[in-house]
């Protein structure tokens, strides 16, 4: 029993160490083989000549490099003859006065420099200045020109007032009691702020006058090309007129008429049919833009 044991353990030993050594010598194959390979394709690349585009290139590399091999030669001897040339002037006066001449002729190109900028900025001056001497000039002649319009204007107005300006005597103005009816004449339209209802009684007439709110309070405005139009010598303008006037009491009523500057000559027909009825009237001269505040009534007015 013994015996055959031992034989069984050195079956399994011989077994294990050649296995050991075909492994190694299966890795020792692979190695050399590797090598081989390597080599093979190191000789095979050496072999393959570049292609043309890659010589024409290495061509204008090695060009490129004489070229620059020249131009480091041409400054080496630009080198060698800046020291040589500085190696003659090796007296310390002879350096100082080049130095000197160096910066005098740096200062002399600053100073053409700073001449030719002070030149360009006094033509730029003299441009200006000629501009600013140019619109002064247009500007007195177009002032003399304003001038003697104004004086022709003026000239004109002068001669349109005295032509159209009439003589006239100054009403004389008295005080009264009796309540105000206000009227506006504008454009030649003749309107009221009042309006007969029935006996006595009297509303807003807002078809021809209207009531606004502003900052100082209400006031009134005419309403544009409402009421009457005034047309001088025209019996169906009288009758409108006399209609308009006979809802109020010359003696208990007075008229405030707020004119225009654009119908004074409007008012001359009015204020003769005014006088006619027995009204009393006041005449208030007025420009569009003026308000006409109401409030309470104030009396002892002074009318015509």
């Amino acid at each position: 029993m013994s015996r055959t044991r031992r034989t069984g353990e050195g079956s399994s030993l011989e077994l294990l160490l050649d296995t050991i050594c075909n492994t190694f010598g299966g890795v020792l194959f692979i190695s050399i083989l590797v090598v081989i390979l390597i080599n093979m394709s190191s000789d095979a690349a050496q072999n393959i000549p570049p292609d043309e585009p890659a010589q024409s290139e290495l061509m204008e590399m090695q060009l490129e490099l004489q070229k620059s091999q020249a131009r480091i030669q041409k400054l080496k001897n630009a080198i060698e003859q800046q020291h040589s040339i500085e190696r003659q002037f090796v007296d310390p006066d002879t350096k100082r006065i080049v130095q000197k001449w160096t910066q005098l002729n740096g200062e002399l190109t600053r100073l053409q420099e700073s001449k030719e900028k002070a030149l360009t900025n006094i033509s730029k001056d003299q441009t200006l200045i000629n501009k600013v001497a140019t619109e002064s000039k247009q500007s007195a002649d177009a002032l003399a020109h304003a001038k003697e319009e104004y004086n022709s204007l003026l000239s004109r107005l002068r001669t349109e007032v005295e032509t159209r300006t009439q003589a006239a005597k100054l009403p004389k103005l008295r005080r009264t009691e009796k309540s105000e009816m206000v009227f506006f004449l504008r454009e030649g339209y003749f309107s009221s702020y009042a309006r007969k209802m029935g006996e006595g009684t009297y509303v807003p007439n807002t078809n021809e006058v209207v009531e606004k709110t502003g900052p100082q309070g209400a006031y009134i405005e005419p309403v544009s090309s409402a009421g009457i139009k005034i047309v001088k010598d025209d019996n169906a303008t009288q009758e409108s007129l006399e209609s308009r006037l006979s809802d109020f009491e010359p003696g208990q009523h007075y008229i405030a008429v707020f004119v225009s500057p654009d119908s004074f000559e409007e008012f001359a027909v009015l204020k003769d049919l005014m006088v006619q009825k027995g009204f009393e009237y006041r005449l208030e001269p007025y420009t569009p833009d003026q308000k006409v505040y109401i409030g309470p009534t104030q009396n002892a007015k002074n009318v015509q």
